[in-house]
Formats: structure tokens, sequence, C-alpha cells
């Protein structure tokens, strides 16, 4: 590939890549536009956490994207030197081994990407024809590694401002003004598959005499303990918002009212298995309110003041020791 044709690959590479810098889209595009500007059959690209290997974008493995791990031999001696190698005839070398069952692969060209001068991730190309790689294309493989470094930390950051623009600092719950966006989109997705969802609106009962007593630091401790708490005592599906200052919103797609209070019932045990006292007669707890779509509304507004108010109800009768 000569001089010109990079440059035109890298205006390429970078223009697709702007348009969108979500970390998983990122990926995805790299890997289409190396594999279009290289003929190869396959392409992944890998990420590494210690010993562990994630496959974040793959393109034309005509099965299913093969299996990775940091024992093979070509990635430890990636790892070991940090440097990329091409093999154009992989059935008599040792990397034979290597292949999974059904693979035909006859050609390898490998590159690692490295952040800080640490191998971070490895460029996959493979064919199934012999000597389908060549020294231009490992040059250019390495480029592209340069520039997906840059490209890696501007998607990062990219995440880091998006989430931070809908999370919550604090608790590292969803913020307010992503719920009634997500209570509408489940709206529309039980109306149009006839299904139904509940949501409970969360308070901590004598959390300001807490605040009070101990100071905002360790109010603010116990509200990142409890909203931990609460998401792990949750399915993967259901969301967690920080409504207000001592407010949580749980979002749980495809459950009734039954499966609510159960939750609720939960949720109010797990706090008081805390047991967070501010004094002999004070202690944390929680009241809940509950509402159920489409039974107790229609719109996020109205779901979510039915909750509230059941939530302030059952609250009362609390304090009234009912």
């Amino acid at each position: 590939m000569i001089q010109k044709d990079i440059t035109t690959a890298l205006l390429t590479l970078h223009r697709r890549v702007a348009k969108d810098l979500k970390k998983e889209h990122v990926f995805n595009k790299v890997a289409e536009t190396v594999r279009s500007l290289i003929r190869s059959d396959g392409c992944a690209i890998l990420l590494m956490d210690n010993n562990t290997i994630s496959v974040v974008a793959s393109i034309g493995f005509s099965k299913k994207t093969p299996e990775f791990s940091a024992s093979m031999k070509p990635i430890r001696d990636i790892i070991r030197t940090g440097k990329g190698f091409i093999n154009n005839d992989v059935e008599k070398s040792k990397l034979k081994s290597c292949l999974p069952a059904g693979c035909h692969m006859k050609s390898i060209l490998c590159f690692p990407i490295k952040q800080n001068g640490q191998v971070a991730g490895i460029i996959h190309l493979d064919s199934k024809k012999k000597n389908a790689f060549t020294e231009d294309d490992l040059n250019f493989v390495k480029i592209v590694s340069s520039e997906l470094t840059s490209i890696m930390e501007r998607s990062f950051l990219y995440s880091k401002l998006e989430e931070m623009s809908i999370k919550d600092p604090l608790t590292g719950c969803f913020n307010r003004k992503n719920i009634s966006l997500d209570i509408k989109k489940e709206i529309e997705r039980c109306k149009r598959y006839k299904k139904t969802f509940s949501l409970l609106v969360i308070d901590l009962d004598n959390f300001k005499k807490y605040n009070d007593t101990f100071g905002h630091h360790r109010g603010d401790n116990l509200l990142k303990t409890i909203a931990k708490k609460i998401r792990r005592n949750l399915r993967k599906a259901d969301v967690v918002y920080r409504y207000g200052g001592d407010e949580f919103v749980v979002l749980l797609p495809e459950t009734g009212k039954t499966g609510a209070m159960v939750c609720a019932k939960r949720l109010e045990d797990m706090i008081e298995k805390l047991n967070m006292k501010v004094d002999k007669h004070t202690r944390i707890t929680l009241s809940t309110g509950m509402a159920g779509y489409p039974e107790n509304g229609d719109t996020p507004t109205k779901i979510i003041k039915f909750a509230d108010r059941q939530m302030y109800r059952n609250k009362f009768l609390k304090k009234a020791g009912r």
C-alpha cells in the first residue's frame, strides 16, 4: 500500500469514526474499515484486561468468532515482544494447534494496540488463502493500531461525558431527567407487545435526621451504600434512578404488581438487615410506593404520581404505627 493510499485509508477511518464515538460502534467501524482495505476473510479487535481477553468487534467470520485466550502462543508472543507478525502458512506452523475446530484460516496477521507503552489489545486478521498478507499490510495495520490508540482515548472520553450526562455522580444511578423518557419507551414497548411493567418510588425514612446527626459526608456514603445494595438486589433488566435527595425510582420491566410487591419487600428487608441506627429510637428504613402499567396510568407523569402518592401514604401509615 503506497503512501497516498495509506493517507486516504486513514482519512476514511477517521471520517467513519468521527460520526459516532460510542465505544461499541467505534471498534466495529475500525474492523469494517481495516477488512475493506486489506483483503482478509475475518477481522477481530481484541481488548485485554489482565489475563482476560474480550472480542469487542468482529466481521467476516462465517460461523462464530474464534475464542481467544492469553495462553495462546501468538498472543503470548505479542504481549512479550510488543510486536506484530504475519504467518502465511498456518497449517505448517506451530499456530495450527491454536485453531479451533472447523477453522480453515491459512494466513494470520496480528498487531498489538498499545496504551501507555503496554499491550492493551490486538488487531487480528485472517484469510483462508496462503500468502494472503504482505509486509505493506503489516505496516498499514501498525499505523492503524497507532491511530486506534488516539481514537480509543477520544471514544472513552466521549463515553465518560455521556455517562456523566445521564448518571447521578454520587450514587451511580441514572438521573431524574431519564425517568420520563425511559418510561415513555417502556409504555410504547408494552403497547406493541401487550406487556406490562411496574414502577417503585422509594424514600429513605429518617434520612434527614441521619444527615443532621452525622453530617453530609456520612449521609452521602449512606446514599451510595443503599444505591449499591438496591442495584445488587434487582435483575439486570431493572433500572434504578435517583429521583431526589433521598428518593429513588425503580423501573421493573415485564413485572406485574405481585412481582413488584415481592421486590419492594425484598428491598425493605435488605435495609432492615443493614440496621443503620441513628439512635435507639430511630433507624433508617424504606417507604415504597408502587404503580403498574396500564392500570395506574398511561403516561410517565400519571404513573410516577400514583407511585409517589402510594409511597407517602405508606410512610404516613408507618409513622402512625399501622
